[in-house]
């Protein structure tokens, strides 16, 4: 695993800002993630969510790391779900994003995969079907895009492997109890939503990155060599859809000034579908905003 140079996007002051994005967690969890020992052998496979974020890259050196310290490296793949276009071509998530992800696989020498919805050709079509935006009750963009898929491809692996009963797939994750009350709440493994009775699968979710800081995140990057995208350099303190409802305002702002032609197709869809993008603000005040 060679190292690269690394310049930390927007350095202390970045971390700084984006702490200001999430309300203090209630409570830190009962154990921190290093203390939880994630038991490859009771698994046949481990994947991980790989947006192309900077959480992402933490998280698969994490795993990586550990499974190889195990001698279990070879169960370990790496999943990007692909989130497709909108009808005038413009990616939903930010170019590059899925490159990065495949670096990281690639630095790890594990297996990369990139599967999108069965059921929507993109996000963007799932949308206007649903005619109205994703929001904190109505996650639908994660649910049908990612949490889905990521169960389909699990049951591909279970095929693949042809075990002759139910896969035991680890799915690890990047979400962090920095970031909001309800995942500091979250448990570093537990059940996944996608096993259940009947299935053909039995899924743990793991958070191996749980207990980090942002900026533990970015130390991580830098002291292995891991690849950043650039949207972290050119101002933006997360890394999801471009025009993404639960975003933090300033970041839609910086967003729409790096992305003027895809927030305007989505301010058009905006008026279409009659309902405003979020309850606080519009897309073309975010428009308005980004001009200014």
């Amino acid at each position: 695993m060679t190292k690269k140079p690394f310049t930390p996007p927007c350095a202390a002051g970045c971390v700084s800002a984006q702490m200001e994005l999430f309300a203090a967690p209630a409570a830190a969890p009962a154990a921190p993630a290093e203390a939880v020992e994630f038991d490859f052998d009771a698994h046949d496979v481990v994947v991980v969510g790989d947006s192309g974020g900077k959480d992402s890259g933490a998280t698969a050196h994490e795993v990586c790391t550990r499974a190889d310290k195990a001698g279990q490296l070879h169960k370990v793949r790496i999943l990007h779900c692909d989130l497709g276009t909108t009808e005038r071509g413009h990616l939903v998530e930010w170019p590059g994003a899925l490159e990065v992800a495949r670096s990281h696989a690639k630095q790890y020498a594990v297996p990369f995969a990139v599967r999108r919805s069965k059921l929507w050709g993109s996000l963007w079509q799932r949308i206007r079907s649903h005619g109205n935006w994703p929001g904190h009750f109505a996650r639908y963009c994660t649910s049908d895009t990612k949490t889905a898929v990521g169960r389909d491809y699990v049951d591909e692996v279970g095929v693949e492997l042809r075990l002759g009963r139910p896969v035991r797939a680890g799915y690890a994750m990047g979400m962090r109890a920095e970031e909001s009350r309800a995942r500091a709440k979250k448990p570093v493994l537990e059940r996944n939503r996608m096993s259940g009775k009947g299935t053909l699968r039995v899924v743990t979710t793991w958070l191996p990155v749980h207990q980090l800081s942002t900026e533990q995140v970015w130390q991580v990057h830098q002291e292995n060599g891991i690849e950043h995208h650039e949207a972290y350099d050119q101002g933006m303190r997360r890394l999801s859809c471009r025009a993404c409802p639960l975003a933090h305002t300033d970041d839609l702002v910086r967003s729409a000034q790096l992305n003027p032609e895809l927030f305007e197709e989505y301010a058009e869809a905006e008026q279409e579908m009659g309902h405003q993008f979020r309850k606080s603000i519009s897309l073309r005040e975010i428009i308005e905003r980004a001009r200014s």
